[in-house]
């Protein structure tokens, strides 16, 4: 277990750094992480976890409020 959790810090320390970032950006613009991208998202956990960033992203982005509450009114009406 000791060694599982060393290699999940040494996973994490990459993703975090700057290599790894870009590594991370350089996969998921490829046609191979578009892929994995649309496999995952046509999962329930897949698009839960949209639903999850859409939100988070809508608080960061500069857009009228109303046009963000028209986002997440859409969200919710298509996951019922």
């Amino acid at each position: 277990m000791v060694t599982l959790d060393c290699m999940k810090g040494m996973i994490a320390g990459y993703v975090a750094s700057p290599q790894g970032q870009q590594a991370v950006r350089t996969f998921l613009t490829s046609p191979d992480g578009q892929k994995t991208i649309d496999t995952y998202l046509a999962t329930p956990e897949g698009q839960q976890m949209a639903r999850l960033i859409l939100s988070q992203a809508l608080d960061g982005l500069d857009l009228p409020p109303d046009m963000k509450g028209q986002i997440r009114t859409a969200i919710e009406v298509k996951r019922e």
